[in-house]
């Protein structure tokens, strides 16, 4: 009777070694396995306490009455626990195995489910400044007209050395970056030009002071060797952060090794 109870336990705990008949939620399959290998130790360790105890009872058996037949049984008790000990010895590798490989799928997923979502919340952001920035160019294009040729005001130029007068283009530029600037600094990067000489004295000019983000071979505004082709918002989103998250979460939820370093 007692080894019939011994051996459906051991095959209750093995029965979670089967394939799984559906992908379920991976949390869920994580607690049956972390509950099956609580019960499969507590099991073993019960069993290596039968087999520890053995030798102690069999020479107490030895200097007593106890017939053949009876050490004989007790030796055969042994022996089958030693079988299943080391059978869900196997069994406790295999399980902890999987629930390692079921984390780091769950855990996947979750970096994958984050870059997802960032990708799709930057590319909602992305596409609403669409209307507004059709509203900027349009205003600005407004400014321009509205100011005169001759705007008494003067600019240093590339390639010249002496100021010359500035366009009213260059006019409606300091007025629309002072404006930008004022309303959402982050846009800007600042820098902090000087005139070298007795007393340095620093730039104040709006052009000179402060220039627009570049972002590796991104530039956005000024010069870098050749001037880029500009893009508009959603475009410019896509290319610079919402296509690498997706990437990320593909090769994420796809396990491929050599990407793995990258996409997490």
């Amino acid at each position: 009777m007692m080894m019939s109870t011994l051996n459906e336990g051991q095959m209750s705990i093995m029965s979670f070694l089967s394939p799984p008949k559906k992908a379920g939620d991976v949390r869920k399959q994580i607690d049956e396995m972390t509950a099956a290998l609580a019960k499969l130790i507590a099991e073993r360790r019960e069993l290596d306490a039968t087999i520890e105890a053995h030798d102690r009872t069999r020479g107490q058996m030895l200097l007593s009455s106890a017939t053949e037949d009876d050490i004989l049984a007790l030796d055969r008790q042994c022996d089958l626990a030693k079988l299943r000990s080391e059978r869900l010895g196997l069994a406790q590798f295999e399980l902890e195995n999987r629930i390692e490989r079921a984390r780091d799928k769950a855990e996947r997923e979750r970096l994958a489910a984050e870059h997802e979502r960032a990708a799709s919340a930057i590319e909602q952001a992305a596409k609403t400044l669409e209307t507004p920035v059709a509203h900027l160019a349009a205003a600005f294009a407004a400014l321009v007209e509205a100011i005169p040729a001759e705007t008494g005001a003067t600019k240093v130029f590339e390639g010249h050395i002496m100021p010359q007068p500035a366009r009213p283009e260059d006019v409606a530029q300091a007025i629309l970056g002072n404006a930008l600037y004022a309303a959402a600094p982050r846009l800007f990067e600042a820098t902090t030009l000087v005139r070298r000489g007795m007393n340095e004295q620093a730039l104040a000019s709006v052009e000179s002071v402060i220039r627009l983000y570049a972002l590796d071979n991104f530039k956005i505004g000024g010069r870098s060797g050749k001037d880029p082709a500009m893009l508009p918002a959603p475009v410019a989103a896509d290319q610079l952060i919402i296509a690498p998250l997706r990437e990320k979460a593909r090769t994420l939820r796809e396990g491929v090794a050599e990407h793995l370093m990258a996409a997490e």
